[in-house]
């Protein structure tokens, strides 16, 4: 699931749902968490591998522990990460930096 935003909705939505670096509310509508999520991967390196210990830590960073597991699960939902199948292994999706950079 993949979602087009401009430079104009980015900024919209990180005024409303995030205070230095740190989302204070989730909103309601899918497309603004793929934007939260997709600011989300500008913490990483295309091409490295990351536990998810690594991915929780950051997460954690940014979402409350009432909701990082679920933040975790946007962003496979969302393809901006993929993982190995047992879950302990994620790299961001290339396939999807072009969106991300818009």
């Amino acid at each position: 699931m993949k979602y087009s935003f401009t430079e104009k909705e980015r900024n919209q939505v990180i005024s409303n749902f995030m205070k230095d670096g740190k989302v204070i509310s989730l909103p309601a509508k899918e497309k603004k968490k793929y934007i939260l999520s997709s600011e989300f991967t500008k913490k990483f390196e295309a091409g490295k591998m990351y536990s998810e210990q690594e991915i929780n830590e950051e997460l954690l960073t940014m979402f409350s522990k009432d909701d990082y597991v679920e933040q975790r699960r946007y962003l496979i939902t969302f393809e901006l990460f993929k993982r190995t199948a047992d879950g302990t292994q994620y790299w961001l999706n290339r396939d999807d930096m072009d969106e991300v950079a818009k």
